[in-house]
């Protein structure tokens, strides 16, 4: 197999030699394309075989719309057969099953063909992203597999994943059987060579797993102690020895997974933790909030109680001050913004109604739910905490705003007013406070 380098069409990504595996994590389709159109047209121009194998979120018209719109001679390439557009379930699961043997073998028999037709080489991408449902745990063996293989052919292959579909313990899965992940920070398009960073070798050799990570691919958490678990983060980015090492000097700081996970950088790199590592701590710290906000913004009315505390739970749970959060809302009930307002000390967050009253306005809010946490982990309002929420419902009525909810957030549980049916209580106070008001002024 020739060596030499191949252009892959994205910026942050370069040129890579054959055989290199990828993966993305994207969030919308406007992601995905944004990153497959150049890619394809770098493997056009550079006499590859081409195939795009797609998933149920993005139709064939819709592909081939987008490829027309960059590639200016893209009917040429089709009518000669060099580019193919294959539905997901005539590649992956032939008559409904999923078989990592054949699909394997079909990679094989591409290249061979591209070869044989003169093409320097085969370039894919695929996307799991199927509603008639296939074991994602199978899929990630399937790629672990598929990794070494691809290693050894003229081929280049890019793994789409949509990152609200999956958990952040499936996510790690991915990132272990890719030597390069790609995701976006903002609208920056982020790259992270997990294979360098652990010391294996280029894609031209196989990859090994380590044990603590072939545990987990066949078992994931199960049968992993808070040592075993520290090591797998930290195996992302160092070799198996120091991964080990460092994650017992970890537990012996830090007891826990999750405080290791809660720690700060300073924290970490106290316990000797490098940088390239602590990316990775943060990464799995921030990734089940995300995917939890990206499910409750998407959602097409307002969540309840219980979802707006699972998502902002993995970021609230190990606060050492109190913090105040907006949640703004639309006319039709979906959540515009999240905004951190005030920040406090441990029991008391100053919290102004009339910042929150202006920034509902600011924001064209028309309704209000208010999260706070507690750092003792006990959930229970204080009176401040009711005083508090009542003079917002006041405040919200006058101005035409509703206050659909205050949140505390404690150790796993949560408290809720309107679950509670405090906000009704105080919506309640209010109007009878109207009435009261002008038959005292009548007097």
């Amino acid at each position: 197999m020739k060596r030499r380098l191949r252009e892959t069409g994205i910026k942050v990504l370069g040129a890579v030699p054959w055989g290199t595996h990828v993966c993305l994590f994207y969030d919308a389709q406007r992601d995905l394309l944004e990153t497959l159109v150049p890619y394809f047209k770098a493997g056009l121009s550079g006499n590859e075989l081409c195939l795009w194998v797609l998933s149920e979120s993005l139709s064939e018209q819709e592909s081939k719309r987008a490829l027309k719109k960059v590639i200016p001679d893209f009917a040429h390439y089709q009518a000669k057969k060099q580019i193919e557009l294959v539905p997901f379930e005539e590649w992956y699961v032939k008559n409904g099953v999923f078989d990592a043997d054949k699909v394997i073998a079909g990679w094989s028999e591409k290249v061979e063909k591209a070869l044989a037709e003169g093409y320097d080489g085969l370039r894919v991408t695929g996307d799991l992203f199927w509603h008639g449902g296939i074991d994602k745990k199978r899929f990630a063996e399937y790629e672990a597999k598929a990794d070494s293989i691809i290693a050894k052919y003229s081929m280049l292959s890019l793994c789409t994943y949509s990152v609200g579909y999956y958990t952040a313990g499936e996510v790690l899965d991915v990132i272990l059987a890719h030597r390069l992940t790609l995701f976006r920070q903002g609208n920056t398009l982020v790259l992270r060579d997990v294979a360098e960073q652990r010391g294996i070798a280029p894609p031209a050799a196989e990859t090994l797993l380590s044990v603590v990570q072939k545990r987990f691919v066949a078992s994931g958490f199960k049968g992993l102690d808070d040592r075993d678990a520290i090591e797998l983060v930290l195996s992302l980015c160092l070799p198996p020895e120091e991964s080990r090492s460092r994650a017992q000097a970890c537990l012996e700081q830090f007891h826990t997974l999750r405080d290791f996970l809660s720690a700060s950088q300073r924290e970490l790199k106290r316990t000797g933790i490098p940088p390239r590592c602590m990316f990775f701590v943060e990464l799995l710290r921030q990734l089940p909030a995300e995917l939890l906000k990206q499910q409750i913004i998407a959602k097409p009315a307002y969540p309840s109680s219980r979802e707006v505390f699972d998502y902002l739970y993995y970021s609230m749970r190990d606060l050492k001050k109190e913090i105040f959060k907006v949640i703004y809302l639309d006319n039709r009930n979906r959540i515009i913004e999240v905004a951190d307002l005030f920040i406090g000390s441990v029991d008391r967050a100053p919290v102004h109604p009339r910042e929150i009253i202006e920034s509902a306005i600011n924001t064209n809010a028309v309704s209000l739910i208010f999260v706070h946490n507690h750092p003792s982990g006990d959930p229970t309002p204080s009176r401040v905490d009711k005083r508090l929420s009542r003079d917002l419902v006041f405040m919200g009525m006058l101005m035409q705003i509703k206050v659909l909810d205050h949140i505390i957030v404690g150790a796993n549980k949560y408290f809720s007013f309107a679950d509670e049916g405090l906000i009704q209580k105080y919506e309640d106070d209010f109007l009878n406070l109207q009435i009261r008001l002008p038959l005292g002024a009548e007097r």
